[in-house]
């Protein structure tokens, strides 16, 4: 059942009455004051309210079913307006635009074209040569411009070492030779009635990985023979180039190898043997003229041979 409150206007207790009690005369619980024109006023104010509301609801109802009927009506007139103009406009535009484009890309081909055609070909090629043959000369002669890679800057600072006036011709040999040769090489240096002997022996793990005590990442001594011959190129191509002034008469470059050695007693030894050494003598190598910061074989033509240990040696791969 649904209720109000009515408050007693003598006492002003709030009372509960129910509000379909019309035939009813309530009265106030605690003065006993009756109670039934306050429960007529307090029916009319909620008719009232409710009255309002409805009127609400009904105001907006009509002016959803106006927002839709107008946009009925805009829509309709939009999809029947004719858009045709406006695309032309565009068209126009992007044809306009497009023009514009072309003629630029015309004019820059002419510009080129006409550069192109003021190219001397003949000059350029002259200018080209000159420059090369100067860049040569440069690296011939030891520019530091062109001193790039560390083997490189080391060989500049040979070539100071070489031509430094305040060391004796032993001491600067064997300075250049230093810088030359890997770290751990035995570096002597012998003087004879033929001239001064420098005589280098380094090891091949010194230079190359894979090479460590016996064992070898070769398997074949060909390869073996091929890669020493290789870094004893570099050593002796560095040492030639700057003590060549130097009153230097040969090199004597050798590489050695761990090899495992049995003697006829049956006992073995792991032994640091020189594989290959090679001896240059300046009186038999003529004039070089390839770059020296180019060609690191450029003596490796005029090697004698001074030892030969690879017929000795047996290369073992081992199987896992």
């Amino acid at each position: 059942m649904e209720t109000q409150i009515i408050q007693c206007p003598k006492c002003g207790t709030r009372n509960r009455i129910g509000i379909h009690s019309d035939r009813l005369k309530p009265i106030c619980g605690q003065c006993r004051t009756s109670l039934t024109q306050n429960v007529d006023e307090n029916n009319v104010g909620s008719s009232r309210q409710n009255g309002k509301s409805g009127v609400l609801f009904s105001i907006l109802l009509l002016t959803l079913l106006g927002g839709i009927c107008y946009g009925i009506i805009v829509t309709s007139s939009f999809l029947r307006k004719d858009f045709s103009p406006i695309v032309q406009n565009e068209a126009q535009k992007a044809n306009l635009q497009k023009k514009q484009y072309e003629e630029k890309l015309a004019a820059h081909q002419i510009t080129l074209e006409n550069e192109l055609a003021t190219i001397d070909a003949k000059k350029l090629q002259r200018k080209a040569v000159e420059h090369y043959n100067r860049e040569l000369a440069g690296r011939k002669s030891y520019d530091k411009r062109f001193a790039l890679t560390p083997r490189e800057k080391v060989q500049l600072q040979m070539r100071t070492l070489a031509s430094d006036s305040t060391k004796s011709f032993h001491d600067a040999i064997r300075a250049v030779a230093r810088k030359a040769s890997p770290d751990g090489a035995d570096i002597s240096i012998r003087e004879s009635f033929r001239g001064i002997a420098l005589h280098i022996d380094f090891d091949m793990s010194s230079m190359t990985s894979g090479e460590h005590g016996t064992r070898t990442k070769h398997h074949t001594k060909e390869s073996l023979r091929k890669e020493v011959v290789s870094l004893i190129s570099r050593v002796t191509n560095d040492i030639f180039q700057s003590c060549k002034d130097l009153d230097l008469a040969s090199i004597h470059v050798g590489c050695r190898h761990y090899v495992k050695t049995e003697y006829p007693s049956g006992s073995k030894r792991d032994e640091n043997t020189v594989l290959y050494k090679i001896l240059v003598q300046k009186d038999h190598v003529p004039k070089v003229t390839s770059n020296p910061f180019l060609n690191v074989y450029s003596t490796t033509k005029y090697f004698e041979v001074e030892e030969d240990n690879f017929d000795g040696i047996e290369i073992i791969i081992s199987r896992i």
